[in-house]
């Protein structure tokens, strides 16, 4: 397979307002403002994984460190658009992405006349998360324009994600919480927040039946089972494409530490999303299958151990796959599920807004069904298919991408289809640290991919008008 690029000077005159961003390959170095944005994304990331959702910063609401710098970076990303103009999601997933924040906007509104208490208060919280989130997704899809950058984000995700699986397995084994970086946290000045979504530890902490489930500094356990498939899944992707055996190293030893918390939350939500993945994974990468087939025996060793650590894990998910009549999560969700018509005819096309059902109501641990009561069956569509065709273009920039940068559009790829399989399993598109993940790393994808895409129909068109000459390079993507 090969991939069309042109040289530099050749550019089309339409595309001179960007043409340093489209047909540097590499990116240009990160100005100041740049700079500030990747520091504060990294800052998101260590404050949001590292630091509990149970603190808040000591203002009088609830807000927390996270969302403070969220808030900064989506400032900084501003000025660095002003600076620096960039495109914009192109095509189908930009224009999902619009009508989707559009809905999701203007829907609390439509209703302000007519909601509950709850609704009212959680409305206002539900506009905040949603602009802050879109901070960070757009600030991501910028920045995978820099492809250097990029990578040290990818790098960061996977150093947190390796930290909560040792705090992860140092609970499960010593059957202790992880509580010193609360004692941290308010070293530095934040509070206990006592409407936090994680509640009581010690709820959270064991099951009903006595049996651990490690958190660590995830909100629920399985949060912390959600994002460790998802760096089990990215480390993979960055293992079948690093060439510096550095690099390879390091994302190798991440990954091991990643997966050996696997099993440690006690929690089938890792495994589906990693079965919902493993088909799409090895189609994508199917010029690679030597490779991977070399690569499970120690993923099988990695597996075995990290079941050794928990032997009941197996026998949890054997229970739910042959007897789901007999397990009581199962049980309890579908008798839930019953009541998405009624709360649905309430607001049936557009709904009060995001994060605005009350869970006294009705809890779902559906993100699907939550979805199209709180966005109504328009809103739900457009975010849909925000996500399905995010995921159609990353997989795309993945087949057309050069060596160096396919990794970027693959990862899309994956946080595209673990928000869609672990929507069926809990609230995963409200719950912090797992749905922001996945927004970044959907937004470096779709970034890299819409670069890869444009870059590719300028070089088809250009070769089309003046045929295979001097303007048109091939590079080999091997």
């Amino acid at each position: 397979m090969s991939t069309a690029t042109l040289t530099p000077g050749t550019e089309p005159e339409s595309t001179r307002i960007y043409d340093r961003v489209w047909f540097d390959r590499d990116g240009l170095p990160l100005d100041l403002t740049g700079r500030f944005v990747l520091v504060l994304m990294i800052t998101y990331l260590v404050s949001n994984r590292l630091i509990s959702d149970r603190f808040v910063l000591p203002v009088g609401f609830s807000v927390r460190l996270y969302e403070l710098v969220l808030l900064f970076l989506g400032l900084a990303w501003l000025i660095w658009m002003i600076r620096e103009p960039h495109p914009f999601p192109l095509g189908l997933a930009g224009l999902f992405g619009m009508l989707s924040f559009v809905t999701l906007g203007i829907a609390p509104f439509l209703y302000a006349n007519t909601m509950t208490t709850f609704q009212a208060d959680a409305s206002e919280r539900g506009l905040f998360r949603l602009f802050i989130l879109s901070a960070l997704f757009l600030a991501a899809f910028h920045l995978a324009f820099r492809l250097r950058a990029a990578f040290v984000v990818l790098a960061w995700v996977l150093v947190v994600t390796a930290f909560q699986a040792v705090f992860g397995i140092y609970e499960f084994v010593t059957e202790k919480p992880v509580l010193f970086l609360d004692s941290i946290a308010t070293s530095i000045g934040l509070i206990p927040d006592p409407k936090s979504v994680r509640g009581e530890y010690d709820a959270v902490f064991q099951r009903l039946s006595g049996e651990i489930r490690a958190v660590a500094t995830a909100p629920h356990p399985i949060v912390l089972s959600a994002l460790i498939a998802l760096g089990v899944l990215v480390a993979v992707t960055w293992l079948l494409y690093a060439k510096k055996p550095r690099v390879a190293a390091g994302v190798a030893v991440l990954g091991a530490i990643i997966g050996l918390a696997l099993p440690v939350t006690n929690s089938r939500t890792a495994f589906v999303i990693l079965l919902a993945a493993i088909i799409p994974f090895i189609l994508l990468h199917i010029r690679h299958l030597p490779k991977l087939v070399l690569w499970a025996l120690p993923a099988l060793i990695i597996v075995g151990a990290s079941f050794a650590l928990s032997p009941q894990t197996p026998r949890l998910l054997l229970n739910s796959l042959t007897n789901p009549e007999e397990d009581q999560n199962t049980t309890v969700r579908l008798e839930r599920f019953s009541r998405v018509p009624e709360l649905l005819a309430e607001r049936p096309f557009v709904g009060a807004g995001y994060m605005t059902h009350d869970t006294n109501v009705q809890l779902f641990d559906n993100a699907f069904n939550k979805a199209i009561i709180e966005f109504g069956v328009v809103g739900f569509a457009f975010v849909i298919g925000f996500f399905i065709t995010a995921l159609v273009t990353c997989w795309r920039g993945a087949i057309r991408a050069g060596p160096e940068e396919v990794v970027l559009p693959a990862v899309g790829v994956i946080a595209a289809i673990a928000l869609l399989a672990a929507a069926a399993t809990f609230d995963a598109w409200t719950f912090d640290q797992f749905f922001p993940t996945c927004l970044l790393l959907l937004g470096l994808g779709l970034g890299r991919s819409t670069l890869i895409l444009h870059r590719d129909r300028v070089a088809r068109g250009r070769r089309a008008s003046h045929g295979e000459g001097t303007v048109i390079e091939e590079t080999a993507v091997t």
